[in-house]
């Protein structure tokens, strides 16, 4: 992947980029005000990055906020954030089955441990072996879930449009054309969220930064979402390259 660290470093690469990330910023704190909307107006504003990357084949930069289209990003924002949420529901499901399991097994060992009826000992071990079985399955597949879904986000992102989320065929593709980009690009996110959550933890030991912890939270959030798009983006953008050239 090309211009790894000016990537990073896109969303305050200038004055100009450090206003609109500042902005970007200000919309996230409004939803602790207005719930959702303000997220979903963010992804909009992501997305139109994305875009940038994938259809204008131009560097990722921030857009101005003033002058756009908010309208417009709102609806982009609410497809990106639909079609990721309806992809998210079986991992979802497979976790919900773990903590109903797990649940379900520990009250019927507490009940076993009251001396209630030992009928429920057989009942309260299948139950928390399932929670187990649960567990370990979404675990091992949350992360190779995650990365495949990248390729399906960009590719609603650059058709505008919910029901490309499955049009598994097409996206499925150019996932397989660049896995490894999409990989590295995983790669990069993890380690950033990494670094960011362990100078958060480092400021919440110390009594001064503790005070000022909120306040990173939220450039924290937007920094995120801003560059693990742009990251997935290009990898998608070199998923099509790679299919064309075949």
């Amino acid at each position: 992947m090309n211009n790894m660290e000016a990537i990073l470093q896109f969303p305050f690469r200038d004055r100009d980029a450090w206003s609109q990330f500042l902005i970007a910023c200000a919309v996230m704190l409004a939803a602790f005000v207005i719930p959702i909307l303000p997220t979903i107006l963010l992804m909009g504003y992501t997305v139109k990055i994305m875009r940038q990357i994938i259809l204008e084949k131009r560097f990722p930069s921030m857009p101005a906020w003033q002058g756009s289209d908010w309208g417009e990003m709102l609806m982009d924002g609410l497809r990106f954030y639909g079609a990721q949420l309806i992809l998210m529901l079986p991992l979802f499901l497979l976790i919900g089955c773990s903590v109903t399991f797990l649940l379900g097994g520990t009250v019927g060992i507490s009940v076993l441990a009251d001396q209630g009826p030992r009928n429920l000992g057989p009942l309260a071990a299948l139950l928390l072996f399932m929670g187990i079985f649960f567990t370990v399955i979404s675990s091992l597949l949350s992360l190779p879930y995650s990365i495949v879904l990248s390729a399906a986000q960009a590719h609603v992102a650059a058709r505008r449009s919910f029901n490309a989320a499955f049009e598994f065929k097409e996206w499925w593709q150019i996932f397989r054309a660049a896995i490894g980009q999409f990989l590295l690009a995983y790669v990069v996110v993890l380690i950033a969220s990494f670094l960011l959550a362990f100078v958060m933890q480092i400021a919440m030991i110390t009594i001064v930064l503790m005070c000022i912890v909120p306040f990173l939270m939220i450039p924290y959030s937007v920094y995120l979402m801003l560059v693990s798009n742009a990251l997935y983006a290009q990898a998608y953008a070199r998923g099509q390259e790679s299919l064309q050239t075949v």
